[in-house]
């Protein structure tokens, strides 16, 4: 911890007293009743700025006022700051106070020190998650920091809600060691016998060599973890030549210049997703159309790097498959191209192949049913297919006519005028509506007719059979992720707002993301997006805390995934009847409601539709 015992020359120095805190008090009252009359010279201009700001922001004075929201400090900066936290937290408890950790938001992620001081901020603000920007709590050390790109001390009566006016704090930015930016605010919060006996700007220079040596640990993880990352690159294109090779954790890409000339930058995030998904010791194996246009081969080895707590660090080799090699030659014969269906966006290998059955059944004439979960485009699809049989379509949604006994009468007239029929969503249907399809289905022969399931049940098997059609399977979001870019920029090229493009970091997390209610889902975050952002380019910052939740999804260990598919499944043949959901799990109602609703906490959708 030497780096603590920095000094800090240009720090602004606070003399404690300087203004009585009586007259600090009118001050603020006078400020928030007339502000343009208001003198506030005697001030700092620090708190000065500050006072105006939250003004500006119509922040609170006497209220409880701090939203909470999940902190989003990063791994590294987590891992950099633990050994200084833990030096700042012995000092703390010594002395009654307590050492803050602030994400770039100004959310609190970590809270330590005296027991009894804790208590006493519970009360008054979530000390895990805790809003302190100071659009949400006004004039505080962690929020003016953030405002004014430099430490700052706010003493009692200078904080502009009275909640915090107990609080004495001194505050500095950790800054990025490459970009320079602001990557968190570390804190010192004292009790006021403290702070008033001690000379602020020593407590200044603890907090800023902590802080120091925060970005200094943060330097050199960065080293080293680059130093790992070079050295696995290095030794992979030794062994492979030529060849396209890529080296890439969470935060460093290392490519070779034939990766670099047979990929752009919304392959590289395509990519990341794909290595943040790959298991450990599991080596995978990948087919993906790239912004080029054609198909490449893309092998993913997982690299161990513990000691850096990286995750999604990987080597990966890409190359062209030999089809693709022999189809570029001179005079060599084109494969036909998958027919389009319009509304249908994407070039990946999944959705190449749920197309080519769609083609399938449409150039032949024969009934299909289409599987996949909500959102993917069954619908969309399935109407496509069916204007591929004829003129005049009629779609029939159980969803809304499960319980209705003329629907199999209508779909069956329709048919005999020549139409084609779409039966959307067939599982929602009712049991005595599920039986009477199954038995017209057994005498039709070669219906004009397209089903879409969520999926295939022993209930809707006989209807399966007497449909004797192609299966069509709708591939979900997450498993057609190079498709993502394109997607998006179909989205923005047909909504009403003026964003043009994304940012670097929004695509990648739009890649990156689970997407639990696929493309639909997608679409929808596309269109909030551009109808929101002021600019032309739309960043992170445009999304509210509900949509970065929604990307931030935490991936699901492999039993979560089976237990969150048993409980959809159950949810489906129960109609959505959570009741009946339960009983056929063989668990409680309550245990039921209370994985749903962590389930859904984490961005999983489990609504039927």
């Amino acid at each position: 911890m030497t780096s603590i015992a920095q000094p800090f020359d240009h720090a602004p120095v606070v003399r404690v007293g300087a203004v009585p805190d009586a007259q600090i008090h009118s001050l603020r009252e006078q400020f928030i009743s007339d502000p343009l009359a208001t003198d506030l010279s005697n001030l700092r201009p620090v708190i000065a700025r500050s006072w105006q700001r939250s003004l500006a922001c119509n922040v609170g004075t006497n209220a409880s006022f701090l939203e909470a929201s999940e902190p989003r400090a990063d791994e590294q900066l987590l891992l950099a700051a633990g050994p200084v936290l833990t030096y700042l937290e012995r000092l703390s408890v010594d002395i009654g106070g307590s050492v803050i950790l602030a994400d770039a938001d100004g959310t609190l992620a970590v809270y330590r020190g005296d027991l009894g001081e804790r208590r006493k901020a519970e009360r008054i603000f979530p000390t895990l998650g805790g809003r302190f920007s100071e659009d949400v709590a006004g004039t505080n050390s962690d929020g003016t920091v953030l405002e004014e790109g430099s430490a700052v001390q706010v003493w009692g009566p200078e904080h502009f809600n009275e909640a915090l006016q107990n609080s004495y704090c001194t505050s500095v930015p950790i800054r990025d060691p490459l970009r320079r930016s602001i990557r968190g605010v570390l804190s010192l919060m004292l009790p006021e016998h403290i702070a008033r006996d001690t000379d602020p700007r020593s407590v200044l220079m603890t907090v800023h060599g902590a802080a120091a040596d925060i970005t200094q640990r943060l330097a050199d993880r960065l080293v080293a973890r680059e130093q790992a990352l070079m050295s696995e690159y290095v030794r992979e294109a030794r062994k492979r030549g030529a060849e396209a090779v890529i080296a890439m954790d969470e935060s460093t890409t290392i490519a070779s210049r034939q990766a670099l000339s047979m990929l752009d930058q919304s392959d590289f995030s395509v990519l990341s997703a794909m290595a943040r998904e790959a298991k450990r010791g599991e080596p995978t194996q990948h087919r993906i159309n790239v912004s080029a246009g054609h198909e490449v081969l893309l092998q993913i080895r997982p690299m161990e790097l513990p000691e850096f707590g990286s995750r999604g660090a990987a080597i990966m080799r890409v190359q062209v498959p030999r089809e693709e090699r022999r189809r570029a030659l001179p005079g060599a014969t084109s494969v036909p191209q998958v027919e389009s269906f319009e509304g249908m966006i994407g070039t990946s290998r999944s959705l190449r192949r749920a197309l080519d059955a769609a083609s399938t059944a449409a150039s032949r004439r024969m009934p299909a049913y289409i599987v996949g979960e909500t959102g993917t485009g069954k619908k969309s699809l399935g109407q496509a297919i069916a204007y591929r049989m004829s003129d005049e379509v009629v779609v029939f949604d159980f969803a809304r006519e499960r319980h209705s006994a003329d629907v199999i009468e209508e779909m069956d007239a329709a048919l005999a005028r020549g139409e084609a029929a779409v039966l959307h969503r067939v599982e929602r249907a009712s049991a005595p509506v599920r039986d009477e399809l199954a038995a017209l289905l057994k005498i039709l022969e070669q219906p004009q007719l397209v089903l879409t399931v969520g999926h295939v049940s022993d209930e809707i098997l006989p209807i399966l059979s007497g449909l004797r059609g192609i299966e069509v399977s709708m591939p979900a979001l997450r498993d057609r992720r190079s498709d993502i870019p394109e997607l998006t920029e179909h989205f923005l090229r047909n909504s009403d707002g003026h964003v043009r493009r994304l940012s670097t970091k929004l695509r990648d997390a739009l890649v990156a993301a689970d997407w639990p209610g696929n493309v639909g889902q997608l679409r929808e975050l596309v269109e909030s997006i551009s109808s929101r952002a002021e600019l032309e380019e739309a960043r992170l910052a445009d999304l509210t805390d509900v949509q970065l939740r929604a990307l931030n999804t935490a991936r699901l260990t492999r039993l979560e995934e089976v237990e969150l598919q048993q409980i959809r499944s159950a949810l489906a043949e129960a109609g959505g009847n959570r009741v009946k959901a339960s009983a056929l799990l063989g668990i409680g109602r309550s245990t039921l409601y209370r994985k749903i609703e962590a389930y859904k906490g984490r961005g999983f959708n489990l609504d039927l539709g």
